[in-house]
């Protein structure tokens, strides 16, 4: 299984992946500097596709599973929760990204104040791309971390009854 990622961080979300799917890490996208560091040294060789804003999806090699924490700061109870209007609301370049890559397997990440601005969308998007979505929330606290941080996860795959909407 090859994995592509997206908003990866210190690559929290591809080593579960990694470690529940199988497979590799064929390509990341990142451009915090720290986060560049850790992922180079830790996958050397691993090709760095940047801002996903700019990546031309055609030419990157396809993968069977993607994984994405795309930014909070748009749906977080913490910030200004400006949804859509947000700089910062980066999912239509996610929802591209799959649409173009079509994985198997659709890995996402957010905190839990998306439940209630833009969770919709991002379902209904899944769904007019042909995917079926299964999601639920988990604290921090459920793998022993000593505070209860609420995130969403979403795991998506292609529809086996539904036809691709376009």
């Amino acid at each position: 299984m090859r994995i592509g990622s997206l908003f990866s961080g210190y690559g929290g979300l591809d080593l579960a992946a990694q470690q529940y799917f199988g497979g590799e890490l064929a390509w990341y996208s990142e451009i915090e500097p720290a986060a560049c560091t850790i992922l180079a040294a830790h996958h050397p060789g691993v090709p760095n596709l940047g801002d996903i804003t700019k990546v031309d999806w055609a030419e990157v090699e396809p993968i069977d599973i993607l994984t994405g924490g795309y930014p909070c700061q748009p749906f977080s109870q913490a910030g200004q929760r400006k949804g859509k209007e947000d700089e910062r609301h980066l999912w239509p370049f996610v929802a591209v990204a799959i649409d173009a890559l079509r994985p198997r397997i659709v890995v996402l990440e957010n905190v839990r104040g998306h439940l209630t601005l833009g969770f919709g969308d991002v379902i209904a998007e899944l769904s007019r791309m042909g995917y079926d979505a299964k999601w639920g929330i988990v604290r921090a606290s459920d793998a022993g971390a000593p505070h209860g941080r609420a995130r969403i996860f979403i795991v998506a795959t292609p529809s086996k009854n539904s036809s691709r909407i376009d």
